[in-house]
């Protein structure tokens, strides 16, 4: 432990500082540790005159502020020699006053929670009684208060996607994976969003990113690759299919399309289950024996 003086006045200035930043708990920490660090030092002479005026000056100015008023309305004072019980005194202060911060919080975050499922309560029955002005209104007024809750911008995008509303369910995936970009729904979500109001190159563009991002997914590299077959770009619902078959070799949907695409690239419905399918056909092509009757 450095116990040196330097150490001892940085504690006491971090003090300061946290007292006029009203952050009395972190005031009361640093200020005790400072006074164990300077019971436990051989400091003496001019330094231990000019860090008692120090602690004296971090202590009123701590004891100044209102809170610490009602908590210890006679006040406390620094006395050379008395650091130990100074220290502890803070101590006691510092974990009383932590227990009463968290239970503030949380029965601030309780009372949040409880205004925010009034919210969506009231946005639902507005969206279930054919009002969605109504209805955007209160989501937008739960996610301007409450827009850190995770899930909820998620949460909001599906109730207006299930409501018929897509155009204003995208406005909430999108942000959902602006401040979530780790939360697949979004995306996901945003894709089926996109899809359904008729902008299929975006919703196609989202799920590659999705693959980019999360890694690859059944459900995705099918839906991928049967977009391609209707586009009739067989190359890339090949590639779609022997991706899907790497995570499931047992997909049946997979083995379907695969057996199209293959009957249209190389005239053979078991080539998309070849490695290389494109280079198999090749080398089939040219060893082929030529017979010329005469």
């Amino acid at each position: 432990m450095d116990t040196s003086p330097k150490t001892v006045r940085e504690y006491i200035a971090r003090a300061k500082f946290h007292t006029q930043k009203q952050d009395l708990l972190k005031s009361m920490k640093a200020l005790a540790h400072a006074l164990d660090l300077l019971a436990a030092s051989q400091i003496f002479g001019r330094e231990r005159i000019e860090i008692g005026i120090l602690l004296d000056e971090a202590v009123r100015l701590l004891m100044e502020q209102d809170m610490m008023k009602r908590f210890l309305p006679n006040g406390l004072g620094y006395t050379k020699g008395k650091e130990r019980e100074l220290s502890h005194t803070l101590k006691r202060l510092a974990a009383a006053l932590e227990e009463a911060l968290a239970k503030r919080r949380i029965e601030e975050r309780r009372k949040g929670l409880m205004e925010l499922d009034e919210l969506m309560l009231s946005a639902q029955a507005e969206l279930d009684k054919k009002e969605p002005l109504e209805a955007r209104r209160l989501f937008r007024k739960a996610m301007e208060q409450y827009g850190e809750e995770h899930g909820l911008l998620v949460d909001i995008g599906t109730r207006l996607m299930l409501a018929g509303l897509p155009a204003e369910a995208c406005e909430y995936f999108q942000k959902s994976i602006e401040v979530a970009p780790g939360d697949v729904r979004a995306f996901m979500l945003l894709s089926q969003c996109l899809e359904g109001l008729g902008e299929v190159e975006k919703a196609e563009e989202l799920l590659k990113t999705i693959l980019r991002r999360f890694g690859p997914d059944e459900a995705i590299l099918m839906r991928l690759g049967k977009a391609a077959l209707a586009r009739r770009k067989w190359d890339e619902a090949l590639v779609c299919v022997q991706a899907t078959l790497k995570v499931n070799p047992q997909n049946q949907e997979a083995h379907k399309v695969g057996a199209e695409v293959g009957t249209r690239l190389f005239g053979d419905a078991k080539a998309y289950l070849l490695d290389n399918p494109k280079r198999a056909a090749k080398a089939s092509t040219t060893s082929k024996t030529i017979t010329v009757d005469f």
